[in-house]
């Protein structure tokens, strides 16, 4: 059977709402899918397997027989998440006892800027392993789907938390618990909040720093387990608000408590500043050192808060809403 002509395969990128960097020593995170998107196009093909990395201007042309024994050291790092997905997902359904794959053609999109915490990678892996599945017409179980792409985010870049791939993956938010422990928080009074929000996902600025050497940087930090303990309590209590005034002065709370540990810059804490002032709230989100601030948007100032930000000259700015449960 074909593979019918441009069947789309859809998957959102996720934010950090509350908890970064406390998380990693066991505290709580709230995170959340937003509709910012990686698109995978799918189509009929030869004999081979055809990925078009659209925003790459790359092109992999892959015979089906070699993909289970790829060496990922021998590719550029820019197409490693793609081919370790294919890789991981054939190896996955070889051990369950599917077989005879067939040939298909995938272009890849988006319009997740990369590098900046909005979980990309996780995106374009979740998108590239649902495009396998789909083109052979097999069905996997979500949890079935964490544990490929994880294992993938893990392989690519040596250590990984299964937060980005989770969230993404169910479309949702989460409650993050550990490295390896979440819990859907659909239907929950948080959701039913979060779902009716508007937000702006503002780029700030380029990240100076990458994730794991801010990490080491807040390991040393000498209040660190003090304001860790602070942000936990502020990832318990939001789970009881009820509005988006309460949601938005949280939200500064912990951006207050993630400029203690220094891992904000001056560009970003302007950003935050004009999200307090023009909306309800706002924070960094990831791990900082450049990167997004989350804006919670109040309608009737949404205008003077978006020539705000054009003013200060900000790399991008994205109107987004919690993903939609596919």
């Amino acid at each position: 059977m074909e593979v019918k002509k441009g069947r789309l395969i859809e998957t959102p990128s996720k934010v950090i709402l509350f908890g970064e960097h406390a998380v990693v020593e066991g505290y709580g995170a709230i995170s959340m899918a937003v509709d910012l998107k990686t698109r995978g196009r799918i189509s009929s093909g030869g004999r081979e397997i055809v990925v078009d990395l659209k925003n790459l201007g790359k092109s992999l042309t892959l015979d089906i027989e070699d993909i289970p024994r790829l060496n990922l050291g021998a590719y550029d790092s820019s197409v490693r998440y793609v081919l370790c997905a294919l890789k991981s997902t054939m190896n996955y359904l070889r051990e369950k006892g599917y077989g005879d794959f067939k040939p298909f053609k995938l272009e890849i999109s988006s319009n997740i800027p990369v590098s900046c915490g909005l979980g990309s990678s996780a995106s374009v892996v979740v998108t590239t392993v649902r495009s396998f599945l789909s083109a052979n017409n097999i069905h996997l179980s979500r949890g079935e789907l964490c544990r490929i792409c994880f294992s993938v985010e893990k392989e690519v870049q040596g250590r990984a938390s299964i937060t980005d791939t989770a969230t993404v993956i169910y479309n949702s938010v989460l409650k993050i618990k550990n490295t390896n422990n979440f819990e859907v928080l659909e239907g929950t009074k948080l959701y039913n909040l979060l779902k009716d929000c508007q937000f702006l996902v503002v780029h700030v600025e380029r990240r100076k720093k990458k994730t794991a050497e801010l990490v080491k940087e807040v390991a040393r930090h000498p209040r660190k387990e003090e304001i860790f303990r602070s942000i936990g309590e502020i990832v318990d209590l939001v789970e009881g608000v009820s509005t988006e005034e309460e949601l938005g002065e949280l939200m500064v709370k912990n951006h207050e408590l993630l400029r203690d540990l220094g891992v904000s810059t001056r560009k970003i804490d302007r950003v935050v500043e004009l999200g307090s002032r023009y909306g309800y709230g706002a924070k960094l989100s990831g791990a900082g050192g450049g990167g997004v601030v989350v804006i919670l948007v109040e309608e009737d100032r949404r205008e003077k808060l978006l020539k705000s930000l054009r003013e200060l000259k900000v790399l991008d700015i994205f109107q987004c809403k919690v993903g939609v449960k596919s």
